[in-house]
C-alpha cells in the first residue's frame, strides 16, 4: 500500500493550479508514457532513467537506439489515437485504464 497517489493521477490537478510550465518525470519508459504525460497536463517529460540504462548498455549507440524506439513508439501510438501532433491528443484525458 502506497500512501502517496501516482504522479500521474495528480497531474491534471497541477496543471489547473498553475500556468508555469509543468515538468514530468516519474517512470515514464515509452512512448505511449510520453503521450500520457502530455495529455494529463504536462508541458516537458523527463526521461533520465532509461537514457542512463541505455548509455550504460551499449555507449552513445544504446542513447541514439532508444531515441530511436522512443520515437517510433510515439508515433505509433498517436497514429492510434488519431492525433497527428500533440494538439490533437483527446482532451480531457481519461485516466482509468491508467
Amino acid at each position: 500500500f502506497d500512501a502517496a497517489p501516482a504522479s500521474a493521477e495528480v497531474l491534471p490537478a497541477i496543471r489547473a493550479a498553475t500556468k508555469l510550465p509543468v515538468i514530468f518525470d516519474s517512470g515514464v519508459e515509452s512512448g505511449l508514457d510520453i503521450l500520457r504525460a502530455f495529455a494529463l497536463g504536462a508541458d516537458f517529460v523527463m526521461l533520465g532513467r532509461a537514457f542512463h540504462f541505455a548509455l550504460a548498455a551499449l555507449g552513445p549507440r544504446g542513447v541514439d537506439h532508444l531515441i530511436d524506439l522512443l520515437a517510433r513508439d510515439l508515433i505509433a501510438n498517436m497514429g492510434q489515437l488519431g492525433a497527428r501532433n500533440l494538439r490533437d491528443l483527446p482532451q480531457p484525458f481519461d485516466l482509468s485504464p491508467l
